[in-house]
């Protein structure tokens, strides 16, 4: 699996050639190798894979970094793509949205994406967040 949009903008990020400071500040922590293997690792495996020490603190720096990178898109993701981002970002904090009821949708079909999903790991998720991110980039390129 291939990250090279997402790895290109946290190099960019790291030198201060691009984006907000607070941007930069969270790719600072990223160490970017460790995060590459982490990716590979995670993503390779199953379900329930999980990756630890350095490589766990990097994936969850690289998640942490994604989740301010994906505002830095050039063009906003559709509404697919976002509950998408939604979905993994829930289950990589380790959150569980409120059951809604039956007349809130917009709700519904947010908590049944994530529902679909919940039985993965934390890592598993952050790692699919962060190639999320690094498909809207190639889609949608970022701001310069």
């Amino acid at each position: 699996m291939s990250t090279t949009a997402f790895t290109t903008a946290l190099s960019a990020a790291q030198s201060k050639a691009k984006y907000a400071p607070a941007v930069q500040t969270a790719a600072e922590k990223v160490n970017a190798d460790a995060l590459s293997t982490a990716v590979e690792a995670v993503l390779a495996g199953g379900d329930n894979a999980s990756v630890e020490g350095e490589q766990a603190d990097a994936l969850k720096s690289g998640f942490e970094f994604a989740t301010l990178l994906v505002k830095e898109l050039a063009s906003e993701p559709g509404q697919t793509e976002m509950l998408t981002l939604y979905k993994y970002f829930k289950r990589s904090r380790n959150e569980e949205p409120a059951q809604p009821s039956f007349y809130q949708m917009e709700a519904k079909f947010k908590y049944n994406a994530w529902k679909e999903i919940s039985h993965i790991s934390q890592q598993r998720a952050q790692a699919l967040y962060i190639k999320e991110v690094n498909d809207l980039i190639e889609k949608y390129h970022t701001r310069d």
